[in-house]
């Protein structure tokens, strides 16, 4: 019996031996084939075949941690270059198989959401960053990603909440501002139903998070006139001006019509002749020529004017306005060619925007809180 076994035992080693060097050749065989197709599909990359690459890519048979990257970025690369469909069908392949690490789901979940986003699908990319969320609840750029979309949907309440989940992503005061931001949000949309002290409490909730907000003190003064207390109201809005001046040219026209009475344009002639002398700013000049004009004060403006002109930094509005009080006041011939060209100066005048986004260079005709174009809060102002 032993014999039998000696002689067996080089036997099953070399049965052992041909079956492990098979193996080893099946191994070699499939991995030039995955190679030479990962070449093949870059080929097809650089000869502008994307389609074919594409299909190359997404029956790739093996999934490792260098292909999951290299997917991953082949993928952002479709999506930055405006070809949605193609990113979403590699990210929806990637998420699809079971060979991937929890870090590779992760990454890919991620990229999902992303495409879905930027084709503009937010529910879509909701879901995705949600139910990334239930396995990372500390996933900070899903967070931020999420208060994004609840910004575009208007979804204030849940902004709010999820803007706690992304702070680590901005600073400690970036932070405390959009939570600002989004309770004045909620405190318009009361002011705007009436709803006096439903408003007041959320208006109290944003200067909390963010008391230095100039958008906070406006909100009061919004407050203040809606119960009619025009005093305050107008103390109020002065005060939000004076510690952000752009404020004065969203709320000028709103000032005027609101507070019509001659006490109450002269407090805003004051406080605007005070605020151009200390800054010198053109945009303020403007301002103040249509309170001298509803004061009837043109002629006490005059020499000012001039001196703007010739000496200050005029833009198109204080051009506009300056040829209007002129025009008024020259009583000659040439009365007629300063109509004329006071005219064209308002259509031109009309036709420019008046505000512009200083992170982006976006223009608009009227202010808002948060830009159009960037989504970025408080870089709107003047041009």
């Amino acid at each position: 019996m032993q014999e039998i076994l000696f002689f067996l035992l080089p036997i099953a080693f070399y049965s052992g031996w041909q079956a492990a060097r098979k193996r080893y050749r099946e191994r070699q065989e499939k991995r030039k084939e995955i190679s030479g197709s990962f070449v093949r599909g870059i080929n097809y990359l650089l000869s502008e075949e994307p389609d074919k690459a594409l299909d190359v890519f997404l029956n790739y048979p093996e999934i490792d941690e260098y292909t999951a990257n290299t997917f991953l970025l082949l993928g952002n690369l479709f999506r930055n270059r405006g070809e949605i469909n193609r990113a979403l069908r590699i990210h929806q392949n990637l998420v699809a198989r079971s060979d991937l690490s929890k870090s590779q789901r992760l990454a890919a979940m991620l990229a999902l959401g992303e495409d879905f986003f930027s084709a503009g699908m937010l529910d879509r990319a909701e879901s995705v960053f949600t139910e990334l969320l239930k396995d990372d609840p500390k996933h900070a750029e899903a967070c931020e990603q999420l208060r994004s979309i609840y910004e575009q949907l208007h979804e204030w309440d849940k902004a709010i909440e999820i803007t706690q989940c992304a702070q680590q992503q901005r600073s400690k005061a970036d932070h405390a501002r959009l939570i600002a931001h989004y309770y004045c949000e909620l405190a318009t949309q009361e002011l705007q139903k009436q709803n006096l002290f439903r408003a007041e409490e959320t208006i109290n909730k944003a200067a909390k998070a963010y008391p230095a907000s100039a958008r906070v003190i406006v909100l009061k003064a919004d407050l203040a006139y809606a119960r009619g207390q025009r005093g305050e109201a107008l103390e109020a809005y002065q005060q939000a001006i004076g510690k952000d001046s752009r404020l004065l040219g969203m709320l000028f026209s709103q000032l005027v019509n609101n507070f019509n009475q001659p006490d109450e344009l002269e407090r805003l002639y004051v406080f605007v002749q005070k605020a151009f002398v200390k800054t010198q700013d053109a945009k303020l000049f403007g301002y103040l020529l249509q309170l001298a004009r509803k004061l009837g004060k043109l002629t006490d403006m005059r020499q000012q004017v001039e001196e703007h002109l010739t000496k200050g930094k005029p833009s198109l509005n204080t051009l506009v306005h300056s040829s209007d009080m002129l025009s008024s006041l020259w009583r000659e011939e040439s009365g007629c060619e300063i109509a004329q060209l006071q005219t064209a100066l308002q259509r031109l005048a009309a036709s420019q925007p008046d505000f512009q986004c200083g992170h982006c260079g976006y223009k608009m005709h009227g202010y808002l809180w948060r830009c159009p174009a960037c989504h970025q809060w408080d870089t709107v102002s003047n041009v």
